[in-house]
């Protein structure tokens, strides 16, 4: 009876392993062995070669589409983390209580709704015969080319990634100590300088997880490359289903596919690097 405490939860932790084990290790595993399996005559052979690495890393293609990836999915980021703060602080720190739950109810409708309807709906908002061109023809402006390009790229994975962003940082801002707040106030700090000295040092690991989550969201996804600027120039989510297309080359797509869990795993770590190394350094200092 004495281990039964032990043993209980060790039991209990039995469907978690399972269920990773069955529905994310096995598939991870299967798809680094296809990287170095062969297509021959459009069928998928067992293989060890290392040509589909060398064809993919070493390839313009890939190269050029990685580092559009990164430039969109870190302009996303910057955008997301620069709009949601000041959002979140407004509706934090400004609101009364009954507005901000009617502001976070609105912001958890768009997380639980169906991400193609908005892309959709964004496409008959910015399209030429749109809304906002209607808008700017009736002023005599326009039309103007929104769609297709990198802003409305940027509309379509803002549309991802601000609700969650301006959430988690909402939530982390409910959090901080008010009585922190009222003494920098009570000796003589401005708003700037609270914000500043008091805030955001409070919510650098909330920051941090934001900026990630809107990061890996943007690197991985594939709606609004398709949708928003009609796959030109391809980020590698859009390059994975080329590649597939191309000859089903399902070897080279995995090799994409592992390349982007690589890099999304060294993203994740520097965001869980950044928002505890400070508190490690000050234990480390204690």
């Amino acid at each position: 009876m004495a281990g039964s405490p032990r043993v209980l939860p060790a039991v209990l932790g039995i469907p978690v392993v399972l269920w990773q084990a069955v529905f994310f290790a096995a598939p991870l595993i299967f798809l680094v062995v296809v990287t170095f399996w062969q297509v021959k005559s459009f069928r998928l052979e067992p293989a060890f070669v290392l040509d589909n690495w060398t064809r993919i890393l070493f390839s313009t293609t890939f190269q050029r589409a990685l580092v559009h990836t990164f430039t969109v999915a870190g302009t996303t980021t910057v955008l997301a983390v620069a709009i949601a703060f000041p959002a979140a602080y407004t509706i934090a720190f400004r609101l009364s209580t009954r507005a901000r739950d009617l502001a976070v109810a609105f912001l958890v409708v768009p997380v639980f709704s169906s991400y193609m309807l908005r892309i959709y709906a964004w496409q008959i908002v910015l399209s030429p015969e749109g809304i906002t061109n209607a808008l700017l023809g009736s002023i005599g402006i326009g039309p103007l080319p929104l769609l297709g390009g990198a802003f409305s790229l940027q509309v379509g994975l803002l549309t991802l990634t601000l609700p969650i962003a301006v959430l988690t940082l909402v939530f982390a801002m409910a959090g901080i100590d008010r009585t922190l707040i009222e003494a920098a106030e009570n000796l003589g700090c401005r708003r700037a300088r609270v914000i500043a000295h008091v805030i955001i040092p409070s919510l650098r690991p909330a920051i941090a997880l934001t900026a990630t989550t809107s990061f890996l969201l943007a690197f991985g996804d594939y709606i609004s490359p398709l949708f928003m600027t009609g796959s030109k120039p391809p980020t590698l989510s859009i390059l994975i289903v080329d590649t597939v297309k191309s000859g089903s080359q399902w070897p080279r797509a995995s090799v994409i596919g592992v390349s982007m869990l690589v890099m999304l795993a060294l993203v994740l770590g520097l965001g869980q690097f950044l928002s505890r190394g400070r508190a490690a350094r000050k234990e480390a200092t204690r």
